[in-house]
């Protein structure tokens, strides 16, 4: 049982540090995208995936061994765990800046490409253009013969 309580210590020290890295990556990679540094954008996404890949693997390890122990057995672990969540949280956040920021972006861009060569949808456009709903065709009919 100490043999799983140390494995369990190591395991939890392992997420611990990568999610540091994590958090760090992220940030990089944040500031890539805004400044549009292409070039180290791609080494930047590599990276987090690996370091989430790493993560997941001790993740499920802790899992198993939080199943094999006792809760008293686990109450030691507890702040380290509270510090855990924590960081977590930090790193949702920051993927959910960093996916916003990109929604954002992805969408103005698609505005202002639509505005400079709008498709044919049936959608009719003014001479500033704005889209107006479709209308029939005004039609004059000569009755004079």
């Amino acid at each position: 049982m100490d043999e799983l309580l140390k494995e369990y210590a190591t395991v939890l020290a392992e997420e611990e540090n990568l999610l540091d890295r994590l958090t760090e990556k992220q940030q990089l990679l944040r500031k890539a995208i805004t400044q549009k540094d292409w070039e180290s954008l791609t080494g930047y996404i590599n990276e987090v995936n690996l370091i989430s890949d790493s993560f997941q693997k001790f993740d499920v390890r802790r899992d198993e061994i939080q199943n094999e122990l006792k809760t008293d057995e686990l109450k030691p672990h507890f702040e380290r765990l509270g510090r855990l969540r924590t960081k977590l949280l930090k790193c949702k956040v920051e993927n959910q800046v960093i996916s916003n920021y990109v929604n954002v972006t992805r969408e103005f861009i698609a505005e202002v490409v639509e505005k400079a060569l709008p498709q044919t949808r049936n959608k009719n456009y003014t001479k500033y253009g704005t889209v107006t709903q479709p209308k029939p065709a005004s039609v004059l009919v000569d009755v004079r013969g």
